[in-house]
């Protein structure tokens, strides 16, 4: 066996434990459950505000690319090594461990908040609902609920996801043909055409600035897509199952997106579009079919909920494979006899305490606050995805193995890492430039380098005091 097979079987041994049940449909359906959340349904209103209809779309297109090229990548480790740790495990194999720690908790930061942000969405909806019902009641409810979910051993949540996912998928069909009736004319009897989507100052009336004012949220759209690679670790016969369910996810959710913000576009004013509910909900009422709003808005916060189930899956099988490379408390690696990691959920799930605590300040502005948050942290672990990727590939041809061997390839490369990589730092300069998405950079560099440096000084540390114990 060479180097690099014993890399991947390390990886490999490192990480078992969970039950491998989850078939192709569940793997796809899951990612989709993740990725069809609340950025379509909910986050899409801003940014057709900040950008335009024009502009949202090129903003949707850009992000659709941004998961593509990443995808791509991932796709060649998920595949060559199925594992639940995805990033963390690869960063620790083919970088360094101090930056497997650094990924794997960005990650789970990363898959921990968002639970908080669907959630914080979900009571956004529900207010809209039930004005007179406290919010933090439906956060509870909801926490509640979800913690039910994820005690299902594996099997039972791939099938339970994708369910909750057929919902979407069914949503968003029945949405574009809503549409494209409506602006033939066919529903509510008047052609409205593309009057919207190119009146009162045009596609792009806030010019190219307010589209790179908009990545964040469109970057934040299309967030989950790797967790594919989370559902791997629990793949039935990942080599075959894999590279179907990539396949499949990025044509459905490429078409998905982009086709609903055109039409949003065409059926809604521009500066009608906000945060205050959800687009698809305003579409319906200005086209005079008010009794679809409340429809539309329990299909909402069904989307935004099944997103944070597969995002807390996510977030317990990256903290349960921290543990298991012995950069989290061993605790966390145990497991029930459902072969659910228990603690590791424990922990995950005791972030939904945020919503809480951001339903007494303002939940629109903690929602925007952590789709910039957010969107930053995923950028962070595209790249180091794309890293992983190319050094993996080269050193799996070091070894005088062929491209033909591996059962997925990542397309054109290695220009699809080197384009990913440029494309991610011009996202961060623009964040960078523009003063409203600042902030989120304030606070993911510095998040990265304390788990970074002191992952390091830990080590050194303990490295010293065994060096002086053997001597």
């Amino acid at each position: 066996m060479d180097a690099n097979e014993n890399d991947i079987e390390e990886v490999l041994d490192k990480s078992k434990g969970l039950e491998r049940s989850m078939a192709s449909r569940h793997i796809q359906m899951y990612t989709v459950g993740a990725t069809i959340g609340t950025g379509i349904f909910l986050a899409s209103g801003n940014v057709i505000n900040k950008a335009g209809p024009g502009g949202a779309v090129v903003a949707y297109i850009i992000g659709a690319l941004i998961m593509y090229l990443m995808m791509s990548c991932l796709g060649e480790l998920a595949v060559a090594m199925p594992v639940s740790g995805n990033v963390q495990a690869y960063a620790t194999e083919f970088i360094s461990p101090a930056m497997g720690f650094t990924a794997g908790f960005m990650k789970w930061i990363s898959c921990a908040v968002t639970v908080t942000a669907q959630i914080v969405a979900s009571s956004i909806i529900m207010k809209n609902i039930f004005p007179n019902i406290n919010p933090i009641i439906w956060i509870l409810l909801f926490t509640i609920l979800l913690a039910v979910l994820n005690i299902l051993p594996s099997g039972n949540f791939g099938e339970t996801q994708f369910w909750f996912a057929s919902i979407k998928v069914i949503a968003v069909i029945l949405f574009v043909i809503t549409g494209i009736g409506i602006i033939t004319g066919i529903i509510g009897g008047k052609t409205i055409g593309f009057t919207n989507f190119i009146s009162d100052g045009g596609a792009f009336p806030n010019g190219f600035n307010a589209i790179l004012a908009s990545m964040l949220s469109a970057i934040f759209a299309f967030g989950g897509s790797d967790l594919i690679a989370t559902a791997a670790g629990e793949s039935k016969n990942p080599e075959i199952e894999m590279p179907k369910a990539i396949r499949g996810f990025i044509i459905l959710i490429t078409l998905c997106y982009v086709t609903c913000i055109f039409l949003i576009g065409c059926v809604l004013p521009w500066r009608q579009a906000n945060l205050a509910g959800s687009p698809f909900a305003y579409m319906f009422k200005s086209a005079g079919i008010t009794s679809a709003s409340l429809l539309v808005n329990i299909i909402v916060v069904t989307s935004a909920l099944s997103s944070a189930n597969s995002f807390l899956y996510a977030s317990i099988r990256t903290l349960w494979s921290l543990a298991k490379h012995n950069q989290a408390p061993k605790i966390l690696a145990k497991t029930n006899k459902k072969k659910v990691p228990i603690y590791a959920l424990i922990i995950s799930l005791s972030f939904a305490s945020f919503a809480i605590i951001s339903s007494f300040i303002a939940a629109d502005t903690v929602y925007l606050f952590l789709i910039s948050l957010l969107a930053s942290i995923d950028i962070f672990i595209y790249t180091i995805d794309c890293i992983c990727q190319m050094r993996f590939r080269k050193n799996f041809m070091l070894e005088g193995n062929k491209v033909e061997d591996l059962k997925y390839k990542t397309p054109f490369y290695p220009i699809t890492p080197i384009v990913a990589i440029i494309l991610y730092v011009v996202v961060i300069i623009a964040m960078i430039i523009d003063p409203t998405e600042r902030m989120a950079i304030y606070t993911g560099v510095p998040t990265a380098l304390i788990l970074y440096i002191g992952y390091v000084l830990f080590s050194n540390k303990n490295k010293k005091r065994n060096i002086e114990r053997a001597s």
